[in-house]
């Protein structure tokens, strides 16, 4: 329900609450809007004897801030230059949102370029239907109307694109989602810019410098109550994102791939157990080989990024020499802990040469077979592999033991590197191995926890890495076999309880980030409907 009530009544400012905030500017027979949030305005307006706007600016693009197209239609609208095409939900906007890995597969060179979001998801929120575009806003500019100047200032931050709008005459800054009274964010997920990297916090810092340099009386911001202390408040939410940059560590020492001496090592490979091997590399096979030969891989792919005929023809000459090397005779099963293409690639040679069956959890099935159905990153399309999709022929129930020769296989729901994420409890001669996927990457050195990517649905704490730590711990591994060539044994217990401590750490501090609860907060809008579709 929507609320409109004098804010500075000597300068005819109006605020309008709703789900999020707008400021009504008003000038005779004329108003402007800052901000939409819902419709209903009109009638308000109407109410208060008040003119109905007729132009509306936008701190940021974002389909909560943007709803005018309801019962404003006719009005001209105003938009950060760079967000113009999201705003009018142009073609433009579609194709840049379809985005692939580039054939130099230059990982660190790329990631933070896509212009709206990353690894092939969006993370742009366009309103729902065109806006009524007239004009772009750009920073550094003045915006004139009637007696009122807006000067024009880059406030990234929560939004790539946010801008704000410093009134001088009523020393007030619009400041969009920036940050509320307190010092608080509207959520996280809107800062989030690439996979790993903290580059939306890295600008909401430099943003929040800007508006210390500014000093305004007031900050009216587009979520949550208005800031009468800004420079504090900008103080107060510098203090707390400094868990992204400085995150809570356990031991100390050199940090490799793997903390243990392998039994040997050949070409690509190295032998962990009787048996048992895996991807030196950086890649992700592990392979178990049973004593008739019989082979079970997790996570068909080495990594070898170079053109699609060449990596085929490297993991063609590794299976060859895997079969010299460890007996290997065919490769009867192959199971995938994620949906990620960096984890399935070789999945259709394996069937070519071997026939080999594919195997993942429920989850991680649907999305290997219907990636367009869900918005997560870094879905096999994004990897721009001759195929799009993989058709799985085993689906293993979480918790359901799989008998294969002497050895038993469960899977085990493992989340924090993201939701639909699965790990193997390996009984295998004796040992017991955890294959954990990418939630656990650790060879030794200093632990630390990485920064949580909200739109692979790894919320915490409900859904975060302290819950596959956990399970982990539990288990009692001997070994812990981790995505990209990583291992772990000995000490085990003591490690993840390392690992449990940082992660409880971090989330605790990045709760005070936020108004409401960290999972929400993390949560983007429609990830709990996606969600339920995977269980």
């Amino acid at each position: 329900m929507l609320k409109l009530e004098p804010l500075i009544p000597t300068l005819n400012l109006w605020q309008l609450q709703g789900e999020t905030n707008g400021y009504l500017l008003v000038r005779g027979k004329r108003s402007l809007l800052i901000d939409c949030p819902g419709p209903g305005l009109p009638r308000l307006c109407q109410e208060r004897k008040l003119p109905i706007p007729d132009v509306v600016l936008h701190t940021h693009v974002q389909e909560e801030h943007c709803r005018e197209w309801q019962d404003l239609a006719a009005a001209e609208v105003y938009a950060p230059e760079a967000a113009v095409d999201i705003a009018k939900r142009s073609p433009q906007f579609w194709e840049e949102c379809r985005t692939f890995w580039p054939p130099s597969r230059a990982w660190e060179e790329e990631r933070g370029r896509e212009k709206y979001g990353f690894c092939g998801c969006m993370t742009e929120r366009p309103p729902a239907q065109p806006l009524h575009i007239c004009g772009s806003l750009k920073a550094g500019d003045v915006f004139q109307w009637q007696d009122v100047i807006l000067e024009i200032v880059a406030l990234p931050g929560s939004g790539r694109y946010a801008q704000g709008f410093f009134w001088r005459e009523a020393d007030c800054l619009f400041c969009g989602d920036l940050l509320a009274a307190g010092g608080f964010l509207a959520n996280l997920y809107d800062l989030e810019r690439c996979y790993g990297k903290p580059l939306g916090y890295e600008e909401l810092a430099s943003s929040l410098q800007t508006v210390k340099k500014i000093r305004p009386r007031l900050l009216l911001p587009s979520s949550g109550p208005i800031s009468e202390k800004p420079v504090e408040d900008c103080d107060q939410l510098m203090a707390r994102i400094q868990w992204v940059f400085s995150p809570p560590r356990r031991r100390n020492g050199e940090c490799g791939l793997r903390n243990f001496q392998p039994r040997r090592k050949f070409g690509r490979y190295v032998e962990v157990a009787d048996g048992v091997y895996q991807n030196d590399n950086y890649g992700n096979v592990i392979l178990f080989v049973a004593s008739d030969g019989a082979g079970l891989m997790v996570d068909p792919d080495p990594c070898i990024w170079e053109p699609w005929e060449a990596s085929q023809r490297a993991f063609e000459g590794d299976l060859d020499l895997l079969e010299r090397e460890t007996g290997l005779k065919n490769i009867e099963m192959a199971f995938v802990t994620h949906y990620h293409g960096d984890h399935c690639e070789c999945a259709p040679l394996l069937k070519k040469r071997y026939g080999t069956l594919l195997a993942a959890t429920p989850d991680v099935a649907m999305l290997l077979e219907r990636p367009d159905d869900f918005p997560y990153p870094a879905r096999l399309p994004w990897y721009a592999f001759p195929f799009s999709n993989l058709l799985t022929d085993i689906r293993l129930p979480y918790g359901q033991p799989l008998r294969w020769r002497d050895a038993s296989f469960t899977p085990i729901h493992l989340p924090g590197h993201c939701w639909a994420h699965s790990g193997l409890i390996c009984l295998w001669r004796g040992r017991r191995i955890v294959c954990s996927g990418d939630v656990f990457q650790y060879g030794g050195g200093p632990i630390e926890m990485p920064l949580p990517i909200c739109y692979s649905d790894t919320a915490w704490p409900e859904r975060g890495s302290a819950i596959a730590f956990r399970r982990m711990r539990d288990i009692k591994p001997d070994i812990i076999l981790g995505g990209h060539s990583h291992a772990y044994a000995g000490d085990v217990d003591a490690i993840l309880a390392d690992f449990i401590s940082c992660a409880e750490e971090s989330e605790q501090m990045a709760r005070q980030m936020v108004i409401g609860d960290l999972c929400a907060a993390m949560t983007p809008p429609g990830y709990d409907s996606i969600r339920a579709r995977l269980i």
